[in-house]
């Protein structure tokens, strides 16, 4: 007996294994070549700036064709002065929500488009309606 056996080897006359080396090996660990490895893992990293740059442009490109998808199931409204337009009633009191309330509060009319999307409103009677009120929060009065 050697003085540098391991406690299995002297109770069961074997080595222990890990079960990787159970098995045959690899193609891999048989075709390993560390110099190749090594410029491998060099011509990945030269190479790094291009995947990166794919990628955003992969990304911005999914970002788009997205927005697409969106924007043609969306129906922008506008409204030009003298439209009456009925406004939601949690954009102008959103403390006072009640289960039953209706959505939509009585005709105003479109005083001022003051740019795209934002517009200053008036009561019928004409006195005018404090703050300004964006499109997403009103809607065409049909009579």
């Amino acid at each position: 007996m050697g003085t540098n056996e391991t406690p299995l080897k002297l109770a069961y006359s074997t080595e222990a294994r890990i079960p990787i080396e159970t098995g045959p090996p690899s193609y891999r660990v048989i075709n390993y070549d560390e110099i190749s490895n090594i410029e491998g893992l060099k011509t990945n990293l030269e190479l790094l700036d291009e995947v990166r740059d794919k990628a955003v442009k992969r990304m911005e490109s999914y970002k788009e064709k997205t927005k697409l998808y969106f924007m043609k199931k969306t129906i922008i409204r506008e409204y030009e002065a003298g439209n009456l337009v009925l406004r939601h009633t949690e954009a102008s009191d959103p403390t006072n929500q009640v289960k039953l309330q209706p959505n939509w509060e009585d005709p105003y009319m479109v005083k001022e488009v003051l740019r795209l999307g934002t517009y200053k409103l008036s009561y019928l009677g004409g006195t005018e309606v404090p703050n300004t009120w964006h499109r997403t929060r009103l809607r065409k009065f049909y009579q």
